[in-house]
């Protein structure tokens, strides 16, 4: 496929940023200015520091294969050939299990220099943060990738424009990511038949507190609590 097909394809599928804003992940993309033949970047933001908050740690610590697969398609649709992974220092075996899955994915030829000779080259940094909270905001996280102290820009300039070391620069959340291979692999009808009208595909959840079965769900947008599963038992 072109990289315009697959924000074409990404863009159809109705995807959203799972990070907490909504915004439509194939316009985030297509937002990056025209090539200039310099860099231009994806930076995953993987700093889940939200109270209350289990997603992305239990993706990456099950999955993580699926999140750098992720990385690889994206960055070959917007024009990328570095692409960072931030997560929180504090979750040190979650920043373990991504280094593996990224020196894996090198050693089996899906990352570094001229992929499976389709003449795309591409490099993953996974970096670990040094756990302040607002770095969980993409500017913020920007700063605190560039060395600097975390703390939020002002816009414009967006980091489409200008994001990491002041180039084009695609900022999503890891569930974003994780979910492009998926969208590829089964395509755009079998995404939007899941959600509603306006968030299309499924989500992953996090129950805690005083419910009988707490963890993390995997279910379509949309859903309520009191709809029961296919086995007919509540969710909660």
């Amino acid at each position: 496929m072109e990289p315009g097909d697959i924000i074409q394809m990404v863009k159809d599928s109705g995807l959203r940023g799972r990070g907490g804003a909504g915004f439509p992940t194939g316009m985030k993309w297509g937002f990056l200015p025209p090539d200039d033949g310099g860099p231009r970047y994806l930076v995953v933001n993987a700093d889940e520091s939200e109270p209350g908050t289990c997603k992305d740690i239990p993706t990456m610590l099950s999955a993580p294969q699926i999140l750098v697969e992720g990385v690889a398609i994206t960055s070959y649709a917007i024009g990328c050939n570095h692409a960072f992974i931030y997560v929180r220092g504090e979750v040190t075996h979650v920043y373990r299990r991504l280094l593996q899955a990224v020196r894996e994915a090198y050693e089996a030829g899906h990352l570094g220099k001229n992929i499976h000779g389709s003449g795309f080259d591409l490099d993953v940094t996974v970096h670990a943060g040094a756990g302040a909270y607002i770095c969980g905001e993409e500017t913020a996280l920007l700063d605190s990738l560039e060395g600097r102290r975390g703390q939020p820009r002002l816009k414009p300039p967006f980091p489409a424009v200008a994001g990491l070391y002041a180039r084009p620069t695609v900022v999503n959340n890891v569930e974003s990511v994780s979910s492009v291979p998926a969208i590829i692999d089964r395509g755009v009808e079998w995404f939007t038949a899941m959600g509603t009208e306006r968030s299309k595909g499924m989500g992953i959840f996090s129950l805690s507190g005083h419910v009988n079965r707490p963890g993390q769900y995997e279910a379509p947008l949309g859903i309520t609590l009191r709809e029961p599963d296919r086995h007919g038992r509540r969710h909660a």
